[in-house]
């Protein structure tokens, strides 16, 4: 293995095997190093089985296990996250559902970068790109049909249709394109398997060509003085045995919403008081490393099957449940709703936090998102401590919460690269999460009480001391109910945000050669699941790499003078011409 490449890529999950990838394929004759902190188990059976990824952080290492800490919004509760801690990261272990979200949630990135290449219509070829839409009759201006993910939609579950009536007896509309940049409504659930395969990154996108590091933890990014420009030069890596690789043109930080910040913080790239505390000299002042940290929290609520109902193996878990082989194709899901929050109800809480109206501008667009909900063909998102019996007897509802206005941080627990950070999400800190998740909570219940889904469900199976919610609970009751139960679905981000930490280019703000490419650099969430606004990023990302290099190139020739160029030409011919002819 050579000590020195073109690229190095820190961090082989979803970004950094893209970027690797399209970089090879761009410029096979650069070197490429890319270095996961994981082993590579790609094809291992819990991570190519599309209904195993519950399996995976109880029965393998192929997940991080972060504790958060202790949280005020949550009963004080340490919530459990999970990253992917393999080649392909947390491709290889998600859940699998494929949303892009609000086309103004981009809006919102180009305001953050001060680049307009991030709005949505701009990215809009990086979603395509990554993309092979399961309906070839699609919008070929919306979808792209020849990238190498592809997606999956419209299976249908015994209880197809009770759910289908119960979200529009509850005044649901129909949307035929949750991905077309307005989700708003009632759509079929997508996904992205692929013949009943998990696609991830790693595979999809070859890496042949690129050296591959796994199980191997990098210490510290390498950074010099670059008097040249004022700034800081990063110049490669040092791994956890002291071994230095360097890069010579660019190194990618793909590591990730919790890691990405902790490597910087421990390069000496951050806040002076948090490098000071660890005993770590700053080489740059960047002040809102780690900060800004979003994630989506769900609370799901168990509804128990009637019997009659659970006979027909409606439910996960039920022995008839295994006898339709598309049962096993994927979650058991099969609607999603995305919902809105009118302004008149979520104004007074933003106004009660403290925001400014130009802040809020956007979360109070009439038609914006806020929420999600799914209706899952099992117990799910429950919470800890509860004991809800996967046979087959219940359901679930889950309500999310896409944009929370609270903020948290990424810090570190010791200067030890191994040890894992300090992750506190802040999760249900502001009055106006509250008011949204109530939202989705109470639409999730009127939609339990209508006559469609009330001949299919007995009764609620509450947390023991719990009373049941009803569309009638009070605020209250439903903040006890996510204080003592939500949770999160893994989506962190935010960590290294564009505009304060990475410009628009996903250049690190006062280092050259150094960029970011994961959902750190996300100013602001995204009313959808991480992994296709993931995808488009690193395309993209990709594409800005390709492009400085080709500028390098242009510069380096365009910086040879007339009479450096035909005394070059003229030394290549000499040098080719036979040996008794070089007198000339």
């Amino acid at each position: 293995m050579a000590d020195q490449y073109d690229y190095i890529i820190v961090g082989g999950g979803l970004a950094g095997c893209v970027v690797a990838s399209r970089l090879h394929q761009g410029d096979p004759s650069k070197s490429i190093l890319l270095v996961e902190r994981g082993p590579d188990e790609q094809q291992h059976p819990l991570i190519t089985n599309p209904v195993a990824a519950p399996l995976i952080p109880v029965k393998s290492n192929l997940v991080s296990k972060y504790d958060t800490v202790p949280q005020a919004g949550l009963a004080d509760r340490s919530i459990l996250n999970l990253a992917g801690n393999v080649l392909s990261g947390s491709s290889a272990v998600n859940y699998g559902m494929w949303s892009r979200g609000d086309q103004v949630d981009y809006e919102q990135w180009a305001k953050s970068s001060g680049d307009s290449r991030w709005t949505y219509e701009r990215m809009m070829p990086y979603f395509n790109r990554s993309e092979h839409h399961h309906d070839p009759g699609a919008d070929s201006k919306l979808h792209g049909f020849d990238g190498p993910i592809h997606t999956i939609s419209g299976r249908q579950y015994p209880l197809r249709d009770a759910v289908y009536n119960a979200f529009h007896g509850a005044g649901c509309q129909d949307n035929p394109d949750a991905n077309s940049g307005h989700p708003l409504g009632l759509a079929k659930y997508t996904e992205n398997w692929h013949k009943a395969t998990r696609q991830p990154a790693g595979t999809a996108y070859p890496l042949k060509g690129i050296e591959v590091m796994t199980n191997t933890t990098v210490r510290k990014l390498l950074l010099k003085d670059h008097s040249a420009t004022g700034k800081m030069l990063a110049t490669g890596i040092e791994i956890l045995s002291g071994r230095q690789i360097h890069a010579r043109k660019e190194v990618i930080v793909s590591c990730g919403a919790h890691r990405t910040p902790q490597l910087l913080i421990l390069s000496g790239i951050g806040p002076e008081a948090e490098l000071a505390k660890h005993g770590i000299h700053q080489l740059v002042n960047s002040l809102f490393v780690g900060q800004n940290l979003f994630d989506h929290l769900a609370l799901g609520i168990a509804w128990k099957l009637k019997p009659s109902v659970q006979e027909r193996g409606a439910a996960l878990g039920h022995p008839e449940w295994k006898n339709n082989p598309s049962n096993a194709e994927g979650m058991p899901m099969e609607w999603i709703l995305h919902s809105s929050v009118p302004p008149s109800a979520l104004l007074p809480a933003l106004q009660a936090d403290g925001e400014t109206l130009t802040a809020s501008k956007q979360l109070l667009l009439k038609e914006r998102v806020h929420t999600m909900m799914i209706v899952a063909y099992g117990p799910m998102a429950m919470g800890p401590n509860r004991s809800i019996p996967m046979d087959g007897s219940h359901i679930s509802t889950i309500a999310l919460l896409y944009q929370p206005t609270s903020r948290g941080s990424v810090t570190l627990s010791s200067a030890h690269p191994e040890d894992n950070p300090v992750v506190d999400p802040a999760y249900y800190h502001t009055q106006a999460d509250k008011v949204m998740l109530r939202a989705a909570v109470r639409t999730l219940l009127r939609v339990v009480e209508t006559p469609a889904m009330q001949n299919v469900i007995e009764c609620e199976s509450p947390p023991e001391g719990y009373p049941p919610l009803t569309s009638k609970s009070t605020d209250e009751e439903i903040d006890a109910r996510v204080a003592g139960f939500a949770t999160t679905i893994h989506h962190p981000a935010g960590t290294c945000a564009m505009g304060s930490v990475v410009d628009g280019q996903l250049k690190v703000k006062g280092v050259n050669g150094l960029r970011i490419v994961d959902a750190s650099v996300f100013p602001a969430p995204v009313s959808g699941a991480l992994q296709a606004s993931v995808y488009a990023v690193a395309e993209l990302a990709s594409d800005l790499v390709l492009g400085d290099a080709k500028k390098d190139s242009k510069d380096a020739v365009d910086a040879i003078t007339p009479s450096e160029l035909v005394a070059e030409m003229a030394g290549s011919i000499r040098d080719a011409l036979p040996a008794s002819m070089k007198v000339l």
